[in-house]
């Protein structure tokens, strides 16, 4: 072999194989100033998020096996808990904005970690304000059956069409919505509504002040606790039998639309008005309805407010 090509068949092999073990190293992909990356190798593994004021958005895309996180181009500055100023951005400015906040990705066998911290400096466009809040909002592209941990301070969640997996959810202060989920689901919010649209499977929510509206399809075992607020809980039907759920309200109305599979019996323990589409039995501690339970159970206790059970059928 002429030693000219050998060396150039060296230098080609030698680059093939920097090129393949820098792809296999790369976590994250950057398109490009504008905010997306790509996230490589993500099946079957945890996605975590852990951000300060931050809106979020998580979509299970059907069909992919590769995550996709797109910082969206907005920011809002806090000037205090009276006045917010929002403002389009510039290109220019954009661009900005990523030599002020911070990403931190981490690898591990198990879970890819993506903490997003926003620093409380000078504002970009409004450096005379003092330590200014920034909030930034993501957008981020799942594969459908994926195990979701979202950790933020304040800002609102929106999290659908999750297929097979889990969903958990810690959040300070604002609204939090899953809808088109087949999944577990376990959320602790501090104050703001809560909406769960389409899901099926077992659910654990625990808030401190605001509304929760629930439209179920196929509950498992559930809990739903609430401090101060409405609780509007539409349940088509129970996935299986001996299942014991829970529905605690401190101050506020709770309403439950019962569906036609909804083999249970209903306890209620309430110190306000109770009404019933169906018969109840009183008894000491309180009221029951026998609907064929199949050994499920349903207790709804209401310290402060009217309890109604409405036949949804």
């Amino acid at each position: 072999m002429n030693l000219r090509i050998f060396f150039v068949f060296v230098f080609v092999l030698i680059l093939s194989l920097l090129s393949g073990c820098k792809h296999e190293e790369s976590a994250v992909k950057e398109y490009s100033k504008e905010g997306r990356w790509e996230i490589l190798n993500f099946k079957d593994k945890a996605f975590m998020l852990d951000s300060d004021n931050a809106n979020i958005i998580i979509r299970g895309k059907k069909g992919t096996e590769h995550a996709t996180i797109r910082y969206i181009k907005r920011i809002i500055w806090n000037i205090d808990d009276k006045i917010t100023s929002a403002k389009a951005f510039s290109k220019s400015e954009i661009e900005k904005t990523f030599d002020d906040m911070q990403i931190k990705i981490e690898r591990t066998v198990d879970r890819l970690y993506i903490k997003a911290r926003a620093y409380s400096g000078e504002a970009i466009l409004a450096n005379t304000l003092s330590n200014p809040k920034k909030e930034f909002k993501f957008e981020i592209f799942l594969p459908e059956n994926s195990k979701v941990f979202v950790q933020n301070s304040n800002g609102n969640i929106s999290i659908s069409n999750i297929q097979g997996g889990s969903i958990y959810i810690v959040n300070g202060k604002g609204n939090v919505t899953v809808t088109d989920a087949k999944a577990s689901i376990e959320i602790k919010n501090g104050e703001g509504d809560i909406r769960l649209d389409y899901i099926n499977g077992d659910f654990s929510i625990n808030n401190g002040n605001g509304n929760i509206n629930l439209k179920v399809k196929k509950a498992g075992v559930f809990k739903v606790i609430g401090t101060k607020g409405n609780i509007t809980a539409k349940v088509d039907a129970l996935l299986g039998f001996g299942l014991s759920s829970l529905v605690n309200l401190g101050e506020g109305d709770i309403s439950f639309f019962v569906g036609k599979d909804v083999k249970a019996r209903i306890k209620v323990n309430a110190k306000g008005r109770v009404k019933s589409d169906f018969s109840m039995i009183k008894t000491t501690s309180g009221h029951y309805i026998d609907l064929d339970s199949g050994k499920n159970s349903i207790e709804i206790i209401n310290s402060k407010g009217t309890v109604r059970i409405i036949k949804d059928y």
